[in-house]
C-alpha cells in the first residue's frame, strides 16, 4: 500500500499560519496548479485527514464533498457528516488498525494524508509513510501549522522537481525510514 502526503507548504516548512489559515496559500489561485492535482488525484484510491483538516472542510460551507474516494477522518469526538452521501468514516485508534482499513478501502490505489501534519507524522512513526509530495510556495510565514512535525528524523529520496507557475516548486520524495540513531 502507498501512503502519500501531498501537501502545499510555505518555504520556511508551515502548512498553515500560526491562526491555522492558509489563506497565504489560496491567493495563489488553483488555475496553474489543477492540471497536476488533477493527475495525483488519479492515482487515489482513500483519502485520510484529521479532524481539523475535516473541520476546515466543513467550514467551507461546501453543497458536496470534494472526494469521490472513501474518507478516513481520525478523531476521537463525534463529528457531523460533512455531506449526505459522501463516504466518510470516522476512526480513533492505532494507526496499524488505521492503515489496515485505508487498504481495504484504496485497493490497488494509493492513500492521500490530506493536510494534517500530525497525521502524516503518526503513519511516518509507524513506518507506513511511503511517500512525500509537498509543493513549496514562494512564501515566508515564520510561524504556524509545521510540515510534517516528527519526533525522529526521517530520510527521504528526491524522485523528482517540477518548477510550477509562480515559483513555486514541487518535491516528490520516497521514505527510507527513520535513521538509525
Amino acid at each position: 500500500m502507498t501512503i502519500q502526503y501531498y501537501v502545499a507548504s510555505s518555504l520556511d516548512g508551515f502548512i498553515a499560519d500560526s491562526d491555522n489559515r492558509i489563506d497565504w496559500l489560496l491567493r495563489f489561485g488553483t488555475a496553474d496548479f489543477d492540471e497536476g492535482y488533477q493527475r495525483f488525484l488519479a492515482g487515489v484510491g482513500a483519502i485520510v485527514m484529521g479532524a481539523r483538516t475535516y473541520e476546515f472542510l466543513l467550514s467551507e460551507g461546501m453543497s458536496e464533498w470534494p472526494y469521490s474516494v472513501p474518507t478516513v477522518v481520525l478523531t476521537r469526538r463525534d463529528l457531523p457528516v460533512a455531506v449526505a452521501g459522501a463516504d466518510i468514516r470516522f476512526l480513533s485508534g492505532d494507526i496499524d488498525a488505521v492503515a489496515a482499513e485505508l487498504a481495504a478501502l484504496s485497493g490497488d490505489r494509493a492513500v492521500w494524508v490530506v493536510g494534517g501534519g500530525d497525521v502524516a507524522a503518526q503513519f511516518a512513526a509507524a513506518g507506513l509513510l511511503t511517500t512525500v509530495i509537498v509543493t513549496m510556495m514562494p512564501v515566508v510565514l515564520g510561524s504556524g501549522v509545521r510540515l510534517l512535525p516528527i519526533v525522529d528524523q526521517l530520510e527521504l529520496e528526491l524522485i523528482s522537481s517540477v518548477a510550477l507557475p509562480q515559483g513555486a516548486v514541487e518535491l516528490t520524495y520516497a521514505v527510507e525510514g527513520p535513521r538509525d540513531a
